[in-house]
């Protein structure tokens, strides 16, 4: 089957109905392929909300903070997380563009609203997470919006080859779900389908851990198919593919459905945390800001372990627990009702952490060597460990990693003694294919792919090698990077190759 038009979208999650929308409101004729069989990606069914700095709900808020946090602030803020090791004119287009982007989305039928940022230690910084209203019913709208514009929609068809011709694309070929094969003419093309984190050996290749020890939450079927069409070109994408790392989580090794909300809830909490050394590896109170509790469970090898003795497991039995265990305040935000601070008490956590065990999350032991040979660590490094960090809650002063008073609750003092395996968590792949600031393609040469533009986590150029602190950055970024990819493909059609490649 051929098609012909003016440009194609290969993926219709954020990045690609930022795109889609700002070419038909243009006038323009599009056709945006989505590989699964409902549009929307990671950026719908993963998301809640999006970043923006200077948007009128920020400039209308009560808090000072907020309303006077400015766009070169949040400029600073991502250069400073980065180390300036990423493209400061992209990062100023991106953030640059937020604030029109949540109107921009009001216009197309997705509200939001300010909220309070959704991670405990952010609370002191300015509101930037503005929550999604409806979420599906606003991808609907727009997905009507984007077809009553004259766009198609075409589901379960995957982008297979580009269509390269007279140094410029020239069209799409296409693969639908029956095996069915496609070729749409076009005069551009804009890649927004996701990342690479649905492809096995595209992650395994990426990742500095053993891939056991990543769990992606990310979009299965964004399997990087763009990133094989561009090198094809003789685009390279190998060179900054990173993972969104975002917390960590308890998963079991034979059933990938298991769930258990205590043994989920505790790994939320800053117990005593021991790397495969034995060893204690970071301030665990990081469990309160996401991107930095999945860099530093990447950093420690992809996987730690949480530590308590009975009588901790007996206090939670029966007991409520004045800490705040770091995903409350996210559910509660989303569901508008009120923080508790506490958690507890878990009446049945003595056959939760059985169940656990035996999913291969947990091991139990009746002394702490028989418990450092179970997880494979020197018995002398856990003693050692144990030992200071006793010291530290007899003395209320963790002079190691700087841990609050508050958390120094729990001595690992008699047995039997468990450890808890969370590992590294990704919410997808972000970078891989270069990009400038208008998200043209680039070559090795830096010279762009004629015709070509890419979006959302397809992207490289605002990261590092590294998820950053800004709630909804990956959000904001898709959206406004397939507003700025739709854009430039309007201006190419506008002004043709010639003066638009000048």
């Amino acid at each position: 089957m051929e098609y012909q038009t003016e440009v194609v979208i290969v993926g219709a999650g954020a990045a690609g109905f930022g795109a889609a929308l700002s070419l038909v409101d243009a006038g323009k004729n599009v056709i945006m392929l989505e590989k699964g069989d409902r549009y929307g990606g990671a950026g719908m069914f993963g998301a809640e909300g999006l970043f923006a700095v200077g948007s009128k709900l920020q400039q209308a808020s009560e808090d000072d903070k907020t309303r006077h946090y400015k766009l070169q602030d949040a400029i600073e803020e991502m250069l400073n997380y980065t180390h300036h090791r990423s493209n400061a004119r992209i990062t100023r287009a991106i953030l640059e563009k937020s604030a029109d982007t949540i109107a921009w989305l009001q216009e197309h039928g997705m509200e939001t609203e300010l909220v309070n940022n959704t991670q405990e230690v952010h609370q002191d910084h300015a509101m930037v997470y503005h929550q999604y209203i409806d979420k599906f019913a606003a991808f609907d709208r727009m997905k009507d919006y984007f077809e009553a514009k004259g766009g198609l929609l075409l589901t379960e068809t995957a982008g297979q080859d580009l269509i390269y011709q007279e140094n410029q694309i020239k069209g799409v070929k296409a693969v639908k779900a029956d095996g069915e094969t496609i070729e749409i003419s076009c005069q551009a093309v804009v890649l927004a389908d996701g990342g690479f984190v649905g492809n096995a050996e595209m992650v395994a290749e990426a990742l500095t851990i053993a891939p056991e020890f990543l769990y992606s939450m990310g979009e299965r079927k964004a399997t990087g198919d763009s990133f094989t069409m561009l090198e094809k070109l003789g685009v390279e994408t190998r060179q900054h593919r990173y993972f969104e790392n975002h917390a960590a989580t308890v998963v079991s090794k034979t059933n990938p459905k298991w769930r258990n909300i205590a043994v989920f809830t505790l790994t939320n909490l800053p117990f005593l945390w021991v790397d495969a050394q034995g060893k204690r590896f970071v301030n665990e109170e990081i469990v309160y800001d996401f991107a930095l509790w999945g860099n530093a469970t990447y950093t420690a090898g992809g996987y730690y372990y949480y530590i308590m003795d009975q009588a901790q497991v007996d206090f939670l039995k029966t007991n409520v627990l004045d800490w705040t265990q770091s995903f409350e305040r996210t559910f509660v935000t989303l569901a508008h009702q009120p923080m508790t601070h506490q958690v507890g008490p878990f009446p049945t956590l003595d056959s939760d952490l059985e169940e656990a065990a035996e999913n291969g999350a947990a091991f139990k032991a009746s002394s702490l060597q028989a418990l450092a040979e179970q997880i494979g660590c020197s018995s002398q490094s856990l003693k050692e460990t144990v030992e200071t960090y006793n010291t530290a809650i007899q003395q209320k002063s963790d002079t190691e990693f700087g841990k609050s008073e508050t958390f120094l609750k729990f001595p690992i003092a008699e047995g039997p003694f468990y450890a808890v395996c969370p590992i590294s968590t990704s919410l997808g792949t972000i970078g891989g294919i270069p990009a400038n600031e208008a998200f043209q393609v680039l070559y090795p040469d830096q010279k762009p792919v004629k015709g070509a533009f890419v979006a959302g986590n397809n992207a490289t150029g605002m990261y590092d090698n590294s998820y950053p602190t800004l709630e909804g950055i990956s959000c904001a970024f898709a959206w406004n990077s397939g507003r700025i990819a739709g854009e430039s493909a309007v201006k190419l059609l506008n002004q043709g190759v010639s003066a638009y490649y000048c």
